[in-house]
């Protein structure tokens, strides 16, 4: 059955790439069959460079995309926040996508997939999935001993035992946006709290197997601050967690 699809991509700094990223999502979104209609929602999140102009100059060869921008650096989830309140009430499915467009391979599987359950998340740690390391810098390393380090922690205290939770490519029913009003974090771990409440509610999701990389651009690098406001969103997720704001 052919589906209405929301999709949410929150951007910073992406002027060399993100027109190009666009223009290639648009043309693969023609092809799916599942899609009856789409948007493309778009949150610049205070882009320091000319993100916002190579947006708008993507922006005005179509009539199917809003564009919201962040004065300043507001973060992943705050972004995504933002961009729910602008989604059709035709909606079906709301995407949760990077600015990268990770996965461009496996977005068919993802939308088809999407279209007959309530939510679909990439699961970069399945048995199916392969990492390519295109490049052995130490940085490369550093990114994924950080990545499977933080998902140990989460499932130590108990906040989840999926092994992925912060792939850069989930979908679910647009009806759960409404969930959204007890997410508290606006950063990095924003995708995890969201899960989060989902099992609660026992709603959980579809994996989908993929081929993935490990990008020399991102956040998380050796920002220390960035680490610092992790760890105050793993605070809130731990201590609402614990008083049961979540169930």
């Amino acid at each position: 059955m052919k589906k209405y699809y929301s999709i949410i991509i929150p951007v910073k700094n992406q002027e060399n790439k993100i027109f190009y990223n666009l223009k290639k999502l648009v043309k693969i979104l023609k092809t799916f069959k599942c899609i009856q209609k789409w948007e493309l929602i778009l949150i610049d999140d205070g882009s320091t460079d000319n993100t916002i102009k190579e947006i708008i100059k993507f922006k005005n060869k179509l009539t199917n995309i809003k564009l919201l921008k962040n004065k300043i650096n507001k973060g992943k989830g705050y972004s995504i926040k933002k961009g729910l309140r602008l989604i059709s009430a035709k909606s079906d499915k709301v995407v949760l996508i990077d600015s990268d467009i990770p996965y461009f391979k496996f977005l068919k599987n993802f939308f088809n997939s999407l279209s007959i359950n309530s939510l679909v998340i990439i699961n970069r740690k399945d048995k199916k999935s392969k990492l390519i390391i295109k490049d052995k810098s130490l940085y490369i390393f550093y990114r994924i001993f950080v990545g499977h380090f933080l998902n140990l922690i989460f499932r130590i205290i108990g906040l989840t035992n999926l092994k992925d939770t912060q792939a850069g490519l989930k979908g679910f029913d647009s009806s759960f946006k409404k969930i959204f009003k007890k997410v508290k974090t606006n950063g990095f771990l924003f995708d995890l709290e969201f899960l989060l409440i989902l099992n609660k509610k026992k709603i959980y999701p579809k994996f989908i197997a993929c081929n993935y990389s490990v990008s020399k651009k991102s956040s998380i690098g050796f920002n220390f601050f960035i680490y610092l406001r992790i760890l105050s969103d793993l605070f809130t997720i731990v201590y609402n967690h614990i008083r049961k704001k979540y169930d």
